[in-house]
C-alpha cells in the first residue's frame, strides 16, 4: 500500500512587521560568544531577507549532474524605517555624536556588528519571530523631497545589511513560529528579550 502523506502544517500568510530589536555582538570566536545590551528599534515598515550567493556549484559525473554545493551563507537584509534617530545611527554605522548633539560621519567609521531581530504577525493572528545573528549595516540611503502643494511624499530611512555565519557555531538565521513545532505563546513571549540560543537533543551540537 502507499504511504499517507503526512498532514500539512498550517499555513498563515504573514501580513505584518513590528518589535525591531538589535544587539551588538561583542565576541565572535570558536571559544566563545557574547552579545551586549538589546536595542528596540521602532518604526519599522519593511525588512526583505534575500540569499546574497545562491548560486550552486554543480558537479557532473556519468554524463549528468551528481553532486550540488553551496557557498556559505551571506543574506542581504535590506530595512526600511519611518526614521532612523541619529542616536540609532551612530550605534549601526559607528558614527560619533559631539558634545552638541550632532552626528558627525568620518572615513574612518566602522560599523560594528549586530545580531537583528523582528516579529511579524500572520493572517492567523500568531506571529513568525526571526533572528539574524550576525549582521553588518552598509551606509545608510537618505532621500528627502520638497513638498508638493498640499501634497506630501513621506520619505523613509533605508538600511541595508549583509548577514553572515557565526564564528562560533556557523550558524546565521533563527525563525519560529508561534504555536507549531512545540514554539509555544510562552517561549514567543521572551524570544526578542534576548538573542535565542538554540536548543539541541544533542548537547554536543550547541
Amino acid at each position: 500500500m502507499p504511504n499517507t502523506p503526512a498532514v500539512s502544517p498550517a499555513v498563515a500568510s504573514t501580513i505584518g512587521l513590528q518589535g525591531v530589536v538589535i544587539a551588538p555582538l561583542t565576541v565572535d570566536t570558536e571559544e566563545t560568544l557574547t552579545y551586549g545590551d538589546l536595542q528596540k528599534v521602532a518604526g519599522a515598515i519593511e525588512a526583505t531577507i534575500t540569499p546574497g550567493n545562491a548560486d550552486a556549484d554543480v558537479q557532473y559525473a556519468d554524463d549528468q549532474e551528481f553532486s550540488v554545493l553551496y557557498p556559505d551563507p551571506e543574506v542581504a537584509l535590506k530595512t526600511k524605517m519611518a526614521d532612523i534617530p541619529l542616536e540609532i545611527q551612530k550605534m549601526i554605522f559607528g558614527n560619533t555624536l559631539d558634545q552638541n548633539g550632532v552626528l558627525i560621519r568620518s572615513a574612518s567609521d566602522t560599523p560594528p556588528y549586530f545580531a537583528f531581530g523582528f516579529r511579524s504577525e500572520k493572517s492567523d493572528h500568531t506571529y513568525r519571530y526571526v533572528w539574524l545573528y550576525k549582521v553588518r549595516a552598509k551606509p545608510i540611503t537618505e532621500t528627502y523631497a520638497t513638498k508638493e502643494g498640499t501634497s506630501v511624499t513621506r520619505q523613509t530611512g533605508e538600511v541595508e545589511w549583509v548577514a553572515i555565519k557565526r564564528v562560533h557555531d556557523g550558524r546565521y538565521q533563527a525563525v519560529a513560529d508561534e504555536g507549531q513545532n512545540g514554539f509555544t505563546a510562552e517561549a514567543a513571549a521572551t524570544f526578542l528579550e534576548s538573542v535565542y540560543t538554540p536548543v539541541l537533543a544533542d548537547a554536543s551540537q550547541g
